[in-house]
């Protein structure tokens, strides 16, 4: 199994079978305002937080996950059926924290896969917000996260 962060040369190449990989094998979490925002990203922006990275072995595509602006505008990783529970979401998740410093990400309350994944990272959960799809979601964050950066604090009146 091999793992790599995607250049933005790289980014537009894949682009595409990324984008068929995420929506086939994302058991429908990832939501199409999602997939919208990584297929137009320009190229030139996969820097500055925002980051790609794929897992595979045999030319074909075990895992991936994108994240834009660290995590706070968009996070998402996908492993193909054949390859979960080998440790390719964690080795993802570990190279972004390990790359960027930070992470944050929203996972549904009942996304118990992911939720797992995040937890067995360090990430910790920090806010409870309504989800796009009305869930209650969790917001996470790794690393040198500073929750401030998505919660702004409350003003007293």
């Amino acid at each position: 199994m091999r793992t790599k962060t995607l250049s933005s040369e790289e980014v537009g190449r894949v682009r595409d079978p990324l984008i068929h990989f995420l929506k086939k094998y994302s058991d429908g979490r990832i939501t199409a305002k999602g997939i919208r925002w990584f297929r137009q990203l320009p190229i030139n922006e996969v820097r500055d937080g925002n980051w790609v990275a794929i897992s595979w072995k045999d030319n074909k595509i075990a895992g991936a996950m994108i994240m834009g602006d660290y995590g706070r505008k968009e996070a998402m990783i996908v492993v193909h059926p054949d390859f979960r529970k080998h440790g390719i979401g964690e080795t993802l998740l570990n190279q972004a924290l390990q790359q960027l410093g930070k992470v944050y990400t929203r996972v549904a309350c009942d996304n118990i896969p992911s939720l797992k994944l995040c937890f067995s990272c360090g990430l910790k959960a920090f806010h409870l917000v309504k989800g796009p799809t009305g869930k209650p979601t969790l917001w996470l964050g790794g690393g040198n996260f500073v929750k401030e950066d998505v919660v702004q604090p409350e003003s007293i009146s």
